[in-house]
């Protein structure tokens, strides 16, 4: 009985986040709704895009889920895993009449490529990095690298956070389902030790860079704060769209594994933290060695709020409350 109600408790809350999830989303999306005077029937298809592409990016981080999704992937149905991902499209699609079979092989293509991966050639010992797991990085960091998820969503303008919500999907899926990371921390897990570990980091964290940023002329004072409502929506935005995927790849994903290969947590740390930082050395002016250097820091205290809880949930709200610090407060455009 005592079971039943919590069961009961723990749906009722992933309903009630979603639907205010949804509320917030939809709220803010009116705005694009008037000024681009969108029909009811795009409103429709974006909008069931959007919904359908956070619960398939979201699912596999709520823990009562994943018994029932395991049960239903059981067998055969695993290979039909890259057309669940691609369904939000379809909806797009069918509202905004903007299909295109390139962008479908395109979504497609890498679902399956990670499906065909990680089940025709399983990883024995799960709990540390194979060559599998770096195929798969490879594949996942070139599908950005290339703009592969670029031109997808066009309509009313390019909506680039689809292709956010569809690589959470796709990492999720694989990184739960068909090849379980041990120690992935892709968990709706908030508590104050959660919330310490992200405070705590993020302060350490601006202590450092808000000088050393000032100081090579990385950062400067730019106020842009326009009330709590909009810094909650941006915060909530990064959270979302970037803060979740970059984290449960870096952090979730290969800190965890690599970590295990070097038997090290902190030197798999170290080595995370640089390679987070290489990722942003493309960023204009290139060669960017002062984005690198402070995008290595932050990822060191990244992965030291992820350690200390044991969720990405932690590094996440530190990733989303660093960018936006910096988005709000400091950023020079």
């Amino acid at each position: 009985m005592e079971m039943t109600k919590s069961k009961r408790g723990v749906s009722f809350a992933v309903a009630a986040g979603f639907l205010a999830l949804a509320g917030v989303f939809g709220l803010a999306a009116v705005p694009y709704v008037e000024r681009f005077q969108l029909g009811i029937r795009a409103v429709l298809g974006i909008y069931g895009c959007f919904l359908v592409s956070l619960t398939l990016a979201l699912a596999p981080g709520v823990q009562a889920l994943r018994p029932r999704i395991r049960a239903r992937l059981d067998g055969k149905l695993i290979w039909l895993l890259p057309l669940l991902w691609c369904s939000p499209y379809l909806l797009y699609a069918a509202g905004t009449g903007d299909f295109r079979w390139a962008a479908v092989a395109r979504l497609l293509g890498l679902g399956a490529l990670l499906v065909a991966i990680y089940r025709l050639m399983p990883i024995r010992d799960l709990a540390r990095f194979a060559w599998q797991d770096l195929v798969v990085a490879v594949c996942l960091i070139a599908a950005l690298m290339t703009h592969q998820l670029i031109g997808i969503w066009n309509l009313p303008v390019n909506l680039d956070f689809m292709g956010r919500l569809f690589l959470i999907s796709v990492a999720a899926g694989s990184w739960v389902f068909l090849r379980p990371v041990p120690k992935l921390g892709y968990e709706f897990r908030f508590s104050w030790a959660v919330g310490r570990a992200a405070a705590s980091n993020f302060l350490l964290f601006i202590v450092i860079a808000i000088p050393a940023g000032l100081a090579l002329r990385f950062i400067e004072w730019h106020p842009l704060h326009k009330g709590m409502v909009d810094f909650a929506v941006t915060f909530l935005e990064i959270f979302l769209f970037i803060a979740l995927l970059e984290e449960m790849f870096f952090r979730g994903f290969l800190q965890t594994l690599i970590s295990e290969n070097m038997r090290s947590p902190r030197a798999g740390q170290v080595l995370i933290s640089c390679l987070f930082g290489l990722f942003h050395i493309l960023h204009a002016p290139f060669p960017n060695w002062k984005y690198v250097l402070l995008a290595t820091v932050a990822g060191w205290f990244y992965g030291s709020a992820f350690m200390q809880s044991g969720t990405l949930m932690a590094s996440a709200l530190t990733h989303a409350l660093v960018d936006t610090t910096w988005r709000t407060f400091f950023s020079k455009s």
